[in-house]
């Protein structure tokens, strides 16, 4: 059984999120599989996946969950949840998708002209489309549930002290950067998006995209856990220093390892 959080309004959108992602997850892997996407162009991109991260960011909105009737959207969790993340994305997705480029040795080739990215962080110059936000923000909604509600169940079921503590947020960490590079790195995208080294970025590199988790993870469970419920401020400012604690280990990565 997973561990839920005891807070009805988190439980319930842990729930959700949960159960939601297989939706976004089939709608991948038909576009995928298909090899639709290689005829689509910006809005056809941004289209795709707004809708794909449309059930996380406003299904709650039109189901209306009771743990969260009567309240403003301010005080729920999941838009809380969503907000967290977002800053995190847009902080990922502008910033450091030039680590990936540039030490990590990952190429984009989607016939997208729509693009935002810094430019100054980042040696080779290369684009992000902008359909990579509402995507990641898909993802990564997936990604933080599921290691909250993970970490949460392995540390009531093991009972670990400090150290157990840190190498379950160390595990899980490493198996969701591994996993999404592994899935994501298939010959069947290789034409639009690969890794110039993928076993070295399977061995190496997942320790430098575990940055986002080792760092994220710790940070958003607590959340609304122990009964005291986030204020928008505080959401936006724990986003933030989560945004600036990942860039710190992204260059010790960089530093210890990098580039591949």
């Amino acid at each position: 059984m997973l561990a839920y959080a005891p807070n009805p309004s988190k439980a319930w959108a842990e729930r959700f999120f949960l159960l939601t992602s297989p939706l976004w997850i089939a709608a991948v892997a038909t576009v995928v599989l298909s090899g639709v996407l290689r005829g689509w162009g910006d809005l056809e991109y941004l289209l795709f996946c707004s809708a794909c991260a449309a059930p996380a960011a406003i299904g709650p909105l039109l189901i209306r969950p009771r743990p969260d009737r009567g309240q403003p959207l301010s005080r729920t969790y999941w838009f809380r949840f969503n907000l967290w993340v977002a800053i995190v994305v847009a902080f990922g997705t502008y910033f450091g998708t030039a680590y990936f480029f540039d030490l990590m040795g990952m190429r984009y080739a989607f016939g997208a002209s729509w693009t935002l990215q810094s430019n100054v962080v980042g040696r080779t110059g290369s684009m992000v489309p902008i359909f990579m936000y509402p995507l990641t923000q898909a993802y990564f909604v997936t990604y933080f549930a599921l290691l909250v509600v993970a970490d949460r169940t392995l540390r009531a079921r093991l009972k670990p002290g400090p150290l157990g503590r840190v190498a379950i947020v160390f595990g899980l960490a490493y198996v969701i950067a591994f996993a999404e590079t592994f899935f994501m790195g298939t010959d069947l995208m290789h034409d639009l998006f690969h890794y110039e080294k993928q076993d070295k970025m399977l061995a190496w590199g997942s320790f430098g995209y575990a940055a986002y988790f080792v760092v994220g993870l710790p940070m958003v469970r607590r959340l609304d856990e122990d009964g005291a419920q986030w204020s928008l401020a505080r959401v936006v400012g724990e986003a933030l220093a989560t945004c600036m604690a990942i860039m710190v280990l992204l260059e010790v990565w960089a530093q210890a390892v990098g580039p591949l």
